[in-house]
């Protein structure tokens, strides 16, 4: 099969994603095309006699209706992976019919897609790089009671100030906007460590890998600045989730409707509230034992089935069965 992968273009965590999709091609893959919508038309006029079976990408909102275009005329499928859904859903409702195949990380965003009408849309939520996050020893300076890692949505700032109000351990947060987004009389607080800045997968993996529980709280379906105006709930994990687990690190999941389909309650602990995590998390801090057990039964299993390599040779098995009809 003939690949053409359009990298987003976008940085941070997104230039993550791209650089662990080209790993997985160029290791695995020996007929494919990496190449950014500026230069495409120019790739595919010098490969003439061997054009892709199909181009692939993420987000798809940096595709032109140009770049688009030229790839209809020449007969090759898109592909795009929609990793935000369905916090701007009200944009990528709009674009989903350009593409030949649509995956979203949402359940919940997809039954939106399928009660439009829209058949060409499936659930597929990202996976983890582990060579990048990976048990490792860490040194010291890494070391935490509990950590949560991402931005400080409103829903997350609730939460870091219960438990620094109510319990009685060390909190680490980590992400852009923390020190401004916390009320005053919680941002110096004893318990408290903030890294107030984007940090590398490579040096967040050094994180997990010292903290003795991770928190993963989703992000907020109602958030101000998303684009939902319907407000679609999200319903499935995050690829932190996943992050997490192949580092062997102990995580308590805000409870969401698609997790027991992942996970059950004996491989991934959830919580449902504030008092449900303050207890959880001073339970679990005294239980090193259980913490590890859990934690080892979840990383072997991230590790056999939600790593990208098993994303996108599910994404590429799809295209080829749906060719061979």
């Amino acid at each position: 099969m003939n690949i053409v992968y359009i990298p987003s273009g976008y940085p941070l965590v997104y230039e993550y994603f791209d650089r662990a999709i080209k790993k997985v091609l160029q290791e695995t893959y020996q007929n494919y095309t990496i190449v950014h919508p500026q230069q495409l038309k120019d790739t595919l006029q010098s490969n003439e006699s061997n054009f892709p079976f199909f181009a692939f990408t993420l987000l798809g909102n940096h595709l032109s209706p140009r770049t688009i275009d030229l790839l209809k005329k020449n007969k090759i499928e898109l592909a795009v992976w929609l990793t935000e859904d369905p916090f701007y859903i009200d944009q990528t409702i709009k674009e989903i019919r350009d593409y030949d195949y649509v995956f979203t990380v949402d359940s919940g965003a997809l039954k939106k897609y399928r009660s439009l009408g829209f058949t060409h849309v499936y659930h597929l939520p990202l996976g983890t790089d582990p060579t990048i996050f990976t048990e490792e020893y860490s040194d010291a300076r890494y070391n935490s009671d509990v950590l949560l890692v991402g931005y400080p949505y409103p829903s997350r700032v609730q939460l870091v100030e219960f438990l620094l109000k109510f319990g009685d351990f060390k909190i680490t947060v980590i992400g852009k906007q923390w020190h401004n987004l916390l009320s005053k009389k919680f941002r110096t607080h004893p318990n408290l460590k903030t890294y107030n800045v984007w940090l590398e997968p490579e040096e967040i993996a050094k994180f997990y890998n010292g903290a003795k529980i991770v928190l993963n709280p989703h992000r907020s379906s109602s958030f101000s600045h998303n684009q939902n105006r319907e407000n679609i709930e999200n319903e499935s994990i995050n690829n932190r989730t996943f992050d997490i687990a192949v580092c062997g690190a102990f995580q308590l999941i805000e409870d969401v409707a698609d997790l027991r389909n992942f996970f059950s309650e004996a491989e991934m602990v959830s919580y449902t509230g504030l008092e449900d995590c303050l207890e959880k998390v001073e339970f679990y801090l005294r239980e090193e034992n259980i913490r590890k057990s859990v934690a080892a039964i979840v990383r072997n299993k991230v590790l056999n089935e939600h790593t990208f390599q098993n994303r996108i040779n599910k994404i590429l098995n799809m295209i080829q069965k749906q060719a061979a009809l």
